[in-house]
């Protein structure tokens, strides 16, 4: 960010196409009006930044006039020429739909108390987790009165394989399958929520675990949070 300084006011921002389609922006902010003093006339400050985006296709003109704020304060503290392809609203998107994805999977394989006869056990839901479940399901169907199956580490660091009676195993199933469905529910909402932002400043408001609004809630994300009480 540098000072820049005009006899006019000089607007928010200066885009310039080049020849191989990329583009030269110059965005302003601070604007502010210098009186005129005996060492010279008057005029305008303001702070700028200078930034390149390589194709004008992805962020044009309108799109940072509209956002010029969030433009700004993301590429103050870059060196001037800095490539600000990030915050064109498409690839900031997908970098926000990214994040929300991966908040998600660790969400879920971070996993979920279960409340047992013997107490409460956490277990961890990662992929490999959540088909050894469904097999001890088959195994439950087939009318098995305990199974084998491993809780999270105990205080020892261990996480030992142990028997659970049918009706725990079926409670660590339910609740585990309840809580990988919801937070998959919730995360299809989230994804829907964000598509319909025009603004990467809009998008940048999203995080995992954030109430979404109704509008952009599924039929069964709706009922979920009804059940929860949300």
């Amino acid at each position: 960010m540098h000072k820049t300084n005009s006899p006019v006011p000089q607007g928010r921002i200066t885009y310039v196409i080049l020849p191989d389609g990329s583009a030269d922006i110059w965005i302003r902010s601070n604007e502010v009006e210098l009186p005129e003093t005996d060492e010279g006339p008057g005029g305008y400050e303001a702070d700028e930044i200078y930034c390149k985006i390589s194709s004008a296709e992805i962020a044009p003109e309108s799109e940072i006039e509209a956002d010029s704020d969030f433009w700004f304060e993301n590429l103050k503290d870059l060196e001037d020429g800095a490539n600000a392809d990030f915050l064109a609203k498409e690839n900031y998107r997908s970098a926000v739909r990214s994040a929300i994805s991966a908040a998600c999977e660790h969400t879920i394989y971070d996993g979920v108390d279960v409340e047992l006869s013997t107490g409460v056990e956490h277990f961890s839901l990662t992929s490999t987790d959540q088909t050894n479940l469904f097999g001890k399901q088959a195994e439950l169907s087939a009318g098995a009165e305990k199974c084998a199956y491993h809780r999270d580490a105990d205080e020892t660091g261990t996480k030992p394989c142990v028997y659970y009676e049918a009706a725990d195993m079926q409670k660590i199933i339910a609740t585990s399958m309840a809580f990988v469905t919801y937070n998959t529910t919730y995360c299809n909402s989230l994804f829907v929520w964000l598509d319909n932002l025009t603004k990467a400043s809009e998008m940048a408001g999203l995080y995992y675990g954030i109430d979404i609004p109704e509008e952009y809630q599924s039929e069964v994300l709706s009922d979920y949070l009804s059940q929860m009480g949300a």
